[in-house]
């Protein structure tokens, strides 16, 4: 495990990066428009966060991520069964249908795809679509500021 660097926590690093599921195609890119990543904060996950404390600016890696430092493995529990009556549009809703659901609690979208679709019955994954794989990344560090 990489030891947070204190002098980098909290600091604003500048990144480009292209990732996904391991072997397949890139899924979550943004290599054209580089974006910032507040270090140390949990706004990104674990594995790549860990690999921005020791990366030298201007360095581009590859990191291999595996579940517990991404999404998780995938949690059974998170596959609920809903009447598609207690749906609003539940007769729009089909087997493959990505959504989100918005918890009450701390109000953060969590992704929602429709795995099973009956009748009467629509079967929700709540799991994070990457949850349970291994991910693939592909980070340039192009600078850390303090903003």
């Amino acid at each position: 495990m990489t030891l947070p660097n204190i002098e980098r926590s909290g600091k604003t690093a500048h990144v480009r990066y292209r990732g996904g599921v391991q072997g397949q195609p890139p899924e979550d890119v943004c290599w054209d428009e580089p974006t910032t990543i507040r270090m140390g904060v949990g706004e990104v996950i674990r594995g790549i966060d860990e690999a921005l404390y020791d990366m030298e600016i201007g360095e581009v890696r590859t990191v291999v991520i595996e579940p517990e430092k991404a999404y998780g493995e995938h949690d059974p529990a998170g596959v609920q069964r809903f009447l598609r009556r207690d749906f609003p549009n539940g007769d729009d809703i089909y087997e493959g249908f990505v959504g989100s659901w918005v918890n009450p609690v701390s109000q953060r979208r969590i992704p929602a795809i429709c795995t099973k679709a009956t009748e009467d019955f629509i079967q929700v994954d709540f799991n994070h679509p990457f949850a349970g794989k291994t991910l693939e990344y592909e980070i340039e560090l192009l600078g850390i500021s303090d903003d």
